[in-house]
């Protein structure tokens, strides 16, 4: 009775694990790089002895990016909506902490400015141009998507800090 229950036990653990795993998607076939995209994918990040990790949902739309952070079991924790006119931290149970720009939002609360612009040109396969001083972008792996060397894997280093992307998901969305 015991082991039958230890192989139960150990069936529904493995079943859960897969639920887990992120979903493999065929990559879109783009003829060039969209305006508007959505990604879905984990976000972490390494500064000395510490690191974080989540799961990122990015829409990117003319003029706008919303991130929509949640923790390795999938509960939303935070969301960044950023516009040409500012950027706005939502965090479960509390209200808005606004900055100028996604840059500066990112620089207060995880002490790196990360750039929505040059995020989007390395996740379609160019280095981005206007990259902070020190600061270097690496296209870890890509996967052909079309005429678009869709990333897979992005770097961003400054010697003291990484954030990789990992990106699960992606799909382009009409303008």
């Amino acid at each position: 009775m015991i082991a039958r229950l230890a192989a139960a036990a150990t069936l529904l653990l493995a079943a859960a694990c897969a639920t887990l795993a992120p979903p493999e998607t065929p990559p879109p076939q783009l003829e060039g790089v969209p305006k508007s995209f959505e990604m879905t994918g984990r976000l972490a990040m390494r500064r000395g002895q510490e690191s974080e990790i989540a799961q990122l949902r990015w829409t990117r739309r003319a003029g706008a990016d919303t991130w929509v952070l949640a923790s390795p079991l999938g509960n939303e924790v935070a969301r960044i909506e950023s516009t040409a006119q500012g950027a706005t931290l939502y965090q479960s149970g509390g209200g808005g902490v606004q900055a100028a720009s996604f840059e500066d939002l990112t620089e207060r609360i995880l002490g790196v400015a990360l750039d929505p612009a040059a995020l989007a040109q390395a996740l379609h396969g160019h280095a981005p141009r206007d990259v902070p001083e020190g600061w270097r972008f690496t296209v870890d792996e890509t996967q052909p998507a079309g005429n678009v060397a869709l990333a897979k894997r992005i770097t961003v280093t400054d010697g003291r800090t990484t954030v990789k992307l990992v990106v699960d998901t992606y799909q382009a969305l009409a303008d």
